[in-house]
């Protein structure tokens, strides 16, 4: 389902349990091995957050999830379906890690501005462990007189559950509330790049 949010289309889709029962169990049984990644902050991250970003590039591939893959890969296709992006060109699963957020762990505002979608997994969330929020890229609007003006918010905040995907461009600036739980949030996120994209990064 698309949800036309400022002029920015997000897609979310949370499954039925029958859907993601084979995305779960591939997933915790490569946990074990995930977790003997060196999990830190990364340099240059201000928030205290515990990420193998920097131990491997794409962990979904390294750790051949192709359920996760298939499943990720499905909505991203309908994602792209739905809104016919201008590109002309075929995108590719670039980069994925693991993001774990213990009590008092989450994300300040962000963006993947050299991704074309960027997008989220959640393995393991109680829903109460921190909501993502996405912020309106047009804040002007905001302040309009004009009625329209009147409706817009300047972020939109979501509760994550088990299975959940969230897709979004990757320069939409996107945050994580604070675990205030004792559990362990797991989510899995990802950008998808197009040869456009690649090449701007080869060139740098």
């Amino acid at each position: 389902m698309i949800r036309n949010m400022f002029p920015t289309p997000v897609y979310f889709h949370t499954p039925k349990i029958e859907e993601i029962f084979l995305v779960q169990n591939e997933i915790k049984g490569a946990l074990d091995e995930i977790n003997k990644d060196k999990f830190e902050r990364p340099d240059g991250w201000l928030e205290d957050i515990q990420t193998n970003i920097n131990s491997r590039k794409n962990t979904i591939a390294d750790f051949k999830l192709t359920n996760l893959h298939e499943y990720v890969k499905k909505h991203t296709y309908a994602y792209c379906q739905e809104i016919q992006p201008f590109i002309g060109k075929p995108i590719f699963m670039a980069h994925s890690w693991v993001n774990k957020s213990s009590k008092g762990q989450g994300q300040e505002w962000h963006s993947h501005s050299d991704s074309f979608i960027s997008g989220v997994y959640y393995y393991q969330t109680s829903g109460e462990d921190g909501d993502i929020g996405l912020k309106n890229p047009v804040p002007q609007a905001k302040q309009g007189l004009f009625p329209a003006g009147q409706q817009v918010h300047e972020y939109e905040w979501f509760r994550p559950s088990p299975g959940m995907l969230i897709l979004f461009p990757g320069w939409l600036e996107h945050q994580v509330q604070l675990n205030t739980t004792n559990e362990t949030r797991i989510t899995v996120a990802f950008n998808w790049l197009s040869d456009v994209e690649e090449e701007k990064r080869n060139a740098l």
